[in-house]
């Protein structure tokens, strides 16, 4: 009975680890078009740490998102003035 017990606790064992080792399947995204997706690691200004982007949106240019950046920056500075004056009564 302890045979029996310890050969099937042996088979289990063995079959859990042999579906861990077993590798993943590693699907590919593919876009509307069919197209695979691919992705690249890129580390923006002023951190170390690499993010993994889609290559498409990787084309997007720094000045673009600098404009963008001074644009939300001037909204905030003019959102505060509008505040602070109206706190002041004058």
């Amino acid at each position: 009975m302890n045979r029996t017990r310890a050969l099937i606790a042996g088979v289990l064992l063995v079959a859990t680890l042999t579906s861990c080792v077993a590798p993943g399947k590693e699907s590919e995204e593919r876009d509307a078009n069919g197209k695979k997706i691919e992705y690249v690691y890129y580390t923006p200004t002023g951190s170390n740490v690499p993010v993994k982007v889609r290559k498409d949106q990787l084309n997007v240019s720094d000045s673009d998102a600098d404009a963008q950046q001074k644009a939300l920056m001037d909204i905030q500075r003019n959102s505060a003035a509008d505040q602070h004056q109206g706190l002041g009564g004058k």
